[in-house]
């Protein structure tokens, strides 16, 4: 199942990469604990040693 947070146009409308993830962070807190949850998933998934680092394991 696809779960789609953040629209591209969204990504697209900032500029530098710290921008970005800003952007990133903060809409995916305002969608709620649900967003939240599904993003962190998706970190650990994608990248288990920086996801650890970041204490989300």
């Amino acid at each position: 199942m696809k779960h789609i947070i953040l629209s591209l146009r969204d990504m697209e409308a900032e500029r530098t990469r710290g921008d970005k993830a800003r952007v990133l962070i903060d809409t995916v807190r305002r969608k709620g604990d649900d967003a939240s949850s599904k993003m962190i998933c998706f970190l650990c998934d994608l990248d288990r040693r920086f996801s650890e680092s970041l204490g989300l394991m």
